[in-house]
């Protein structure tokens, strides 16, 4: 490296010392919440040991499947009408102005068709 410095001038030597010493200082605050996010250090939805009712807020098509472990969105309801077989209801709530609201949900062809008790 020092022989490609040796055709420089002092005045460009020095501004290329300047660059690496001076520099500048770069905040990666916000960087590394967005990295540490997206590697897995999501905040989760639901507080363990709490499970979601009638009446909590939710995020929009969101369902709380009967067994009322977790919310989920509408693949896995149609998932599980799936395996009930045609015509099946289930009752359940949905994400309704985000509130969870009772329901009954059946398969319609390929998407959910939901209505409230």
């Amino acid at each position: 490296m020092k022989h490609l410095l040796n055709d420089l001038s002092e005045e460009e030597k020095n501004r290329i010392r300047e660059q690496h010493t001076g520099g500048k200082k770069f905040i990666i605050e916000n960087f590394n919440k967005l990295i540490n996010t997206k590697l897995g250090d999501a905040k989760p939805y639901l507080k363990e040991g709490k499970k979601p009712k009638k009446g909590d807020s939710c995020d929009p098509n969101t369902y709380l499947l009967p067994n009322g472990d977790s919310l989920v969105g509408e693949s896995k309801v149609l998932a599980e009408l799936s395996e009930k077989g045609d015509g099946a209801v289930i009752p359940m709530h949905m994400c309704k102005n985000k509130i969870l609201v009772t329901c009954g949900c059946r398969k319609s062809g390929n998407k959910l068709d939901c209505f409230e008790d």
